[in-house]
């Protein structure tokens, strides 16, 4: 009698399940635990039958579409200055010259930093008396350009805005390199045998063929713009005059300061929704350019 054949999913499944297991215990069933608490009792001690009435009031709810609109602004300024600068950083690098491997590891020394630090560090450098640019502006008789960076309401989002940018670029300038470096050199040589200038090979052959990174720089960068919190906290904590308030500090501010969990589970239910959104329109405009 012939043995039936295990279909390759049923083979393979024992060698995934434990990754498997430990996703949904570690994301899964936090995010499940989390809209459950949304739809609960402020008072983790006094459960209710669950309903939506955290959702109802958060429709109202000024400070947290505002704080939203702050992390759309965010998302914008972080997303635009990362992308643009780590392409321009990983062309610069992806060519032969001494001490390559020196730069992009300069460049990449801020990811591994954690923000705790980062920002500990800026807070103090962006200090209006005693912080180290100031005083080096005021050293080089250029006083007019010290400026309360984080005091000043204008000033304090371009601030962090800056800061988070500084950190990351080298994290999507690795990204980049890997797509350059895996880019046919055969276009870009066929292109220039045809006369095309090196303006119009970076506009017709590499910039679309590196679409699909930059596409993945977008997501990642967009999904921690909307999820910021530590740099913010640690740098302004939300101020001055909530200028620097967004989604996440207003959670954190919910749950552990108001002490309203099954709200600040619904604010964050919602901006879980909003990140899932942005992602989708992001992979499906990816693959309608890559399509073309």
């Amino acid at each position: 009698m012939r043995a039936r054949r295990i279909p390759p999913i049923v083979a393979a499944f024992p060698w995934i399940a434990p990754g498997l297991v430990l996703f949904f215990l570690f994301v899964q069933w936090p995010i499940l635990m989390q809209v459950w608490m949304s739809l609960g009792s402020d008072n983790l001690n006094t459960p209710t039958a669950p309903s939506l009435r955290h959702y109802f009031e958060l429709t109202g709810d000024g400070k947290f579409w505002s704080a939203m609109g702050r992390n759309v602004h965010y998302a914008l300024a972080t997303v635009i200055g990362k992308v643009v600068i780590a392409f321009a950083l990983a062309l610069a690098l992806n060519g032969a010259f001494r001490g390559r491997a020196f730069f992009r590891a300069v460049f990449f020394l801020p990811v591994v930093i954690s923000f705790v630090a980062i920002g500990t560090i800026w807070g103090f450098m962006l200090q209006f008396q005693l912080g180290a640019i100031n005083s080096s502006l005021r050293a080089l008789g250029l006083e007019f350009l010290a400026l309360d960076w984080l005091g000043d309401p204008r000033l304090a989002m371009w601030s962090v805005i800056m800061v988070d940018i500084w950190k990351w670029t080298g994290f999507h300038v690795v990204i980049y390199l890997a797509g350059l470096q895996s880019l046919p050199g055969e276009l870009d040589e066929a292109a220039e045998i045809d006369g095309a200038n090196i303006v119009q090979r970076f506009w017709h052959v590499t910039l679309p063929l590196m679409h699909r990174y930059t596409i993945t720089n977008v997501i990642i960068a967009t999904l921690g713009a909307f999820s910021v919190f530590d740099l913010v906290f640690i740098m302004t904590k939300g101020g001055p005059f909530n200028a620097t308030q967004v989604a996440m500090t207003q959670v954190y501010l919910n749950a552990f300061q108001f002490q309203r969990f099954g709200y600040a589970s619904a604010q964050a239910t919602v901006l879980l929704l909003v990140m899932g959104i942005v992602s989708v329109v992001l992979l499906r405009i990816s693959q309608k350019v890559e399509v073309r």
